[in-house]
């Protein structure tokens, strides 16, 4: 599983780190870089640049992920803006099992049916399902039919061309997809409600290996019963329709508003271990900042809030430490970052300075330990329950 994605000078993001789950639907306002991280996963899996995206045209261009806790990166350097295989990290080769299928919000059926070809789908349509997708379906399985279609072979990879009448239904296309059998396939689609049933959401995420998602319908944020990561893209009044969205999916529950996206698992675990999960969501505002205006505006449509934040933040309902980072495991973070810590600092600068790694990676793998790692003994879980009495 990509348990998270790091985008440099590639377009929505000049830097940015966006944490993933096994079935992760990403929501955001407009040009806050949901459809970035969908390409950027095509880039990573797949394409060749399109030197049209590149923000900085003097500065490498980075697609990073963590897959199963091991690094991959691939760095694009000028002036030709190739595979710059002295920066990668990795060996990409490793992973050539897993597939990314990545669907736009508009779908090309010659190039979409293709890589489904190359993705290898072998579970056939029920033979009642007498319709046009049951043709394309027979196609995909090497079964020659009675259809309009015809596969032939380009540089080992197949390819199907199609009729101009041919029209798909989004029943097509969702049962189409969901033939897809391949184990290790990762799938990305854009604006899932513009081409897909809605019914089919969930269905999906049953044989993929992992899938991501973007939307821009509430109503699918309201029933979507896995990981919604909320995109920001810096304006306030945009942001909030985001944070509404998010918070549309469980009106009953009190909503504790943390500074940053790191915090989220911190939080979500604690709730756990305190058997307190029913009681509140938690959500990221995008910087300490931002709390105040969020809770306010939150407040005038009728949510019940409630803050925490850091310990430098130095308000009431703030932790002790000055940093969440600050709670995690010292032989874990030792192990992991080649650190010599005997004891964890105080101080959030005296902490950062001894890693060899830019803070927001420190902060997503600690994020990612917290998630799995977290015990009730923790003093961050200890403190959390006194502030949430």
């Amino acid at each position: 599983m990509i348990e998270h994605i790091f985008i440099k000078n590639y377009k929505a993001f000049s830097r940015e780190n966006i944490p993933l789950d096994k079935n992760t639907l990403l929501i955001g306002s407009n040009n806050s870089g949901k459809t970035t991280v969908l390409e950027a996963l095509d880039l990573f899996f797949n394409s060749a640049l399109n030197r049209e995206f590149i923000i900085d045209n003097k500065r490498d261009v980075v697609i990073e992920i963590n897959l199963n806790d091991e690094r991959y990166r691939k760095v694009y350097s000028p002036p030709l803006y190739e595979v710059n295989f002295t920066k990668c990290i990795g060996n990409i080769f490793e992973i050539n099992h897993i597939k990314y299928l990545y669907i736009p919000k508009n779908i090309n059926n010659h190039t979409m049916l293709n890589d489904l070809l190359t993705i290898n789908m072998t579970k056939k349509v029920p033979p009642e399902e007498q319709s046009l997708i049951f043709k394309v379906s027979d196609y995909i399985d090497g079964t020659i039919g009675n259809s309009n279609y015809k596969i032939f072979n380009v540089s080992t990879k197949y390819e199907m061309s199609i009729t101009d009448d041919v029209r798909f239904t989004k029943e097509d296309y969702s049962r189409l997809i969901s033939n897809v059998t391949y184990q290790h396939l990762i799938i990305g689609i854009d604006n899932f409600e513009v081409n897909f049933d809605v019914k089919s959401l969930n269905e999906f995420t049953k044989f993929s290996y992992q899938t991501i998602f973007t939307t821009n319908d509430k109503d699918i944020v309201k029933n979507y019963n896995y990981y919604v990561s909320a995109l920001y893209k810096g304006d306030k009044i945009d942001d909030l329709d985001t944070i509404k969205k998010r918070t549309f999916k469980e009106h009953n529950k009190k909503y504790l508003l943390v500074e940053g996206k790191y915090d989220v698992n911190w939080f979500e675990k604690a709730l756990q271990l305190l058997d307190l999960q029913n009681k509140y969501t938690v959500i990221p505002c995008g910087g300490s900042g931002n709390i105040s205006f969020v809770k306010e505006q939150l407040k005038k449509e009728g949510f019940e809030t409630i803050v925490v934040t850091d310990g430098d933040t130095h308000k009431k309902g703030s932790l002790q430490r000055d940093v969440i980072e600050l709670y995690a495991d010292k032989d874990f973070i030792n192990t992991r970052f080649n650190t010599r810590f005997e004891y964890l600092p105080e101080r959030k600068h005296t902490f950062f300075k001894y890693f060899h790694v830019k803070d927001d990676v420190v902060k997503n793998v600690l994020s990612r330990w917290a998630k799995k790692n977290l015990t009730l003994q923790n003093d961050f879980v200890q403190e959390l329950k006194i502030l949430l009495k």
